[in-house]
């Protein structure tokens, strides 16, 4: 079980604001009319549901599913989970265009490959970035009409939404954020090709703390806000008569909860259905689930295992690997070029070995039971990322390997590097090391496999989701209120407390 079984230094005095980009729960329409309801998926979602669950708040973010607005009520909030109440998610809608420039264009054109290197040139358009301030002002607009208490934590996650702290603050001065840059920052030459640089760091610096997941990611914000001009110590930005705190604070996944997945007496029946499904009927099993983004190394990985296939004869018939491609930002050229070259490999490696068995590819996502179902099927798991903030994956692997069974092989590159010391590390640029590494995973020792994955346990136990969240929210609640302005008096209508009684729940929606 976790070391963090029972977080109390979590639990609420006051309502927690999360704010996010992504849904955590989406609502559409089945063929027949009817509404269903799916999670987001991802590992960050599915760990900042975990938090809201605990905590309870309110999650604000854009409503992207087609039936989300006949869910909610007349201040376009619903309660969820759909399944089991718990917190209310308020929905901001976004237009085409504003989805197209501030989420397609800056944020994912523009910042996403700025921040990680892997080799797709940056795009920056001035009209992406007027775009995206303007709905980071929205974001900010609704924040403040949302505040159940001017006291209230406001949670802020990731690249997004850099410029919402700032433009909060300018309405309520009072107000106490943190935000968590969820991706690599770059380094401050690199930093230097956004002609916005300056406003970014700015907008980040409106916020009372800046939380990232390396130290590394922690220095080079420091190295950059310095190079702007913002006097800098080793874990603070002055701005003003505001000191900034900033930290480097590793996320977690949900561990407790995915325990219960292991020990539920129908795990073993899912696991048969997968099986069926993706006809696994081969000793060895590995597995990798990613994003469909080029920063995953998912093309590095394939020539890795052809290399493998090519070299052991022995294990062409007796492995299979199951590759599990979520899709993503499929509009974006970068990432229609990296999904139709995954699918030309697959089909090239499935010609020549293995009789069309060698890799089963499936582009879906998988709610979070079958996914453990699938990290319990595998001897070994890839991560194999050119540049990763994190990568939560090879967490929820080793949580969901209560057996301490099964192999971690997992890339440099990633964040989680940093702490899974007891993975087999590669580097997925490396194709003769990436492939020996392969191969140890597959022959290594039974008691060489529990101790690794008895060590990695440990660290990922004891540094979940609570946590994680824990270090940032304490580190917000106990800044120095001297270094913040007088709070405003704040009328009574922006302090309307959420309750369950005025959102609406909504009506015979299913589970998709």
């Amino acid at each position: 079980m976790s070391a963090i079984t029972d977080p109390p230094e979590i639990r609420p005095r006051r309502p927690l604001v999360v704010v996010s980009n992504r849904e955590p729960y989406q609502h559409t329409r089945a063929r027949d009319g009817s509404i269903q309801w799916s999670p987001t998926t991802g590992g960050v979602a599915v760990a900042l549901d975990a938090l809201m669950r605990e905590r309870g708040g309110v999650w604000i973010a854009h409503g992207s599913g087609d039936a989300d607005r006949d869910v909610v009520d007349e201040h376009d909030r619903v309660i969820v989970p759909p399944d089991h109440p718990g917190y209310t998610l308020r929905r901001l809608w976004l237009t085409e265009e504003e989805a197209k420039q501030y989420y397609e264009g800056f944020a994912n054109e523009g910042l996403w490959p700025l921040c990680h290197e892997a080799h797709v040139r940056p795009i920056f358009r001035k009209p992406d970035w007027e775009r995206y301030q303007q709905v980071n002002d929205r974001f900010a607009d609704v924040i403040e009409g949302e505040l159940p208490e001017l006291a209230a934590p406001v949670f802020i996650q990731d690249y997004h939404l850099a410029l919402v702290g700032g433009r909060l603050r300018r309405r309520q001065p009072g107000v106490k954020t943190a935000i968590f840059w969820h991706i690599p920052w770059p380094s401050a030459d690199r930093l230097r090709i956004c002609p916005w640089r300056r406003e970014i760091l700015a907008g980040l610096i409106g916020n009372d703390l800046i939380a990232f997941q390396l130290d590394r990611d922690r220095r080079n914000f420091l190295a950059a806000a310095r190079e702007s001009g913002f006097e800098v110590t080793r874990n603070t930005v002055r701005m003003g008569n505001r000191i900034v705190a900033v930290k480097a604070v590793p996320i977690g996944v949900d561990y407790d909860r995915i325990q219960r997945i292991t020990q539920d007496p129908g795990l073993g029946a899912e696991q048969a259905r997968l099986r069926q499904e993706l006809g696994l009927d081969t000793p060895l099993i590995g597995i990798g689930v990613d994003r469909l983004d080029y920063t995953k190394g998912v093309l590095e990985r394939l020539d890795a295992l052809e290399l493998l296939l090519e070299r052991r004869a022995d294990v062409r018939d007796r492995l299979t690997f199951v590759q599990v491609g979520v899709p993503s930002r499929s509009s974006l050229p970068s990432y229609v070029d990296v999904v139709e070259a995954i699918d030309r490999k697959v089909a090239d490696i499935n010609a020549r070995h293995g009789s069309g068995r060698a890799i089963r590819y499936r582009k879906s996502s998988f709610r979070i039971k079958r996914l453990v179902a699938l990290y319990r099927l595998a001897n070994f798991c890839i991560v194999s990322s050119l540049h990763d903030g994190m990568n939560l994956v090879a967490k929820e692997f080793v949580a969901a390997r209560e057996d301490e069974d099964g192999v971690l092989v997992l890339s440099e590159m990633a964040g989680a590097a940093q702490q899974l010391h007891d993975a087999l590390l590669i580097n997925p640029y490396d194709v003769e090391g990436f492939t020996s590494a392969i191969e140890e995973a597959i022959d290594m020792p039974r008691d060489e496999r529990r101790r690794r994955m008895h060590a990695m346990r440990r660290i990922v136990a004891g540094r979940d989701i609570f946590g994680w969240a824990s270090d940032i929210l304490e580190g917000l609640e106990q800044l120095n209120p001297r270094a913040l302005p007088p709070a405003p008096v704040v009328r009574p209508a922006e302090r309307e407390r959420l309750s369950v009684s005025r959102v609406r729940i909504p009506p015979g929606a299913q589970p998709s």
